[in-house]
């Protein structure tokens, strides 16, 4: 464009490029704008060169399809003249102590198993993600509320709470299990979200949206909470692995409700039978396998979405 010759051509000119110019954005400037877009653009670049992302997705994929497959296959039945037989070409792993082929009996296990997890992690993530975004923004009583909860929280292992819970509730079920793990592990996640919010907001562009006269609401919706909902993903990531080891170890102990095929109760029948070895091999490498997933998976997208620990690992 040619520049202008005098001071009222410099008007219209500036006034002509502001036109062409608005809705015009870089697409690099467009992605910081957008922390969510960079942050799958960057989990997108991850799976193309991280194994532990590889690896994690990969597992997570399998534990999907069985768990798929589980929730519309027909229910196992067990045979009882073949109880405890050991793994053999017919039954890879063994019998469990119904009769059931313990192979067939993981892999219907495995939605009573996840599912569960899933929703517990998803739901304490939520939570946590809520209360530590409200305690940063809002500061004041609302954020000494919160901390003081998620510190008493934290203070006892989740695994020796659910354990009280479950046996002090009269009639334990799935979903008193879901509730006591949401309202038990969502003070780890707001710790983590609400000390995300406080750096948040001292950023140069948060500032300078609040200098421009955006009001809470929009600063909150816009900025804040896109930027800090990366930390609740990996959170949550970890959850799923960390529900999995509390509900086998509530099967293994024998309190509280669980499902007859989850791997936990699998793995429980060991204590029966102790001479049953593939009664712990193999659920316990279930267990193992699913704990792994949500590891790998988790740290890939903690390194990916903190490009501080990238290059510290490095």
């Amino acid at each position: 464009m040619n520049a202008p010759r005098s001071r009222r051509s410099l008007v219209d000119w500036i006034t002509t490029s502001s036109k062409r110019m608005r809705g015009r954005v870089d697409p690099a400037v467009a992605a910081f704008r957008d922390p969510a877009r960079l942050a799958l653009g960057s989990w997108r670049v991850a799976l193309r060169s991280d194994r532990r992302a590889q690896a994690g997705t990969a597992l997570i994929v399998v534990l999907t399809a069985m768990a798929i497959y589980a929730g519309i296959a027909a229910p196992v039945v067990g045979d009882p003249t073949a109880r405890l037989l050991p793994p053999s070409s017919g039954h890879p792993f063994g019998t469990d102590a119904v009769g059931r082929d313990l192979l067939v009996a993981l892999v219907h296990g495995s939605f009573p198993t996840l599912a569960p997890a899933v929703t517990a992690a998803i739901g304490s993530a939520a939570v946590g993600f809520a209360l530590g975004a409200l305690a940063g923004f809002l500061r004041g009583f609302t954020d000494v509320l919160v901390q003081r909860l998620a510190e008493a929280l934290t203070a006892v292992p989740l695994l020796l709470v659910v354990l009280v819970a479950q046996a002090l509730i009269p009639a334990p079920s799935a979903a008193s299990l879901l509730i006591v793990v949401v309202l038990t592990r969502w003070a780890e996640v707001a710790q983590v979200v609400r000390a995300d919010v406080l750096r948040v907001m001292q950023l140069d562009y948060v500032l300078a949206a609040r200098a421009l006269g955006a009001g809470p609401g929009r600063l909150l919706a816009r900025h804040v909470l896109p930027s800090v909902l990366a930390s609740a993903v990996v959170l949550g990531s970890f959850g799923v692995g960390a529900v999995v080891v509390v509900e086998t170890a509530i099967a293994v102990v024998g309190v509280g409700f669980v499902h007859p095929l989850a791997w936990g109760a699998l793995l429980g029948q060991a204590r029966a039978h102790p001479g049953a070895w593939w009664l712990v091999i193999f659920p316990a490498a279930f267990v193992a396998l699913a704990l792994g997933a949500t590891v790998l998976l988790g740290e890939a997208m903690r390194d990916t979405f903190d490009p501080r620990l990238r290059w510290t690992r490095r």
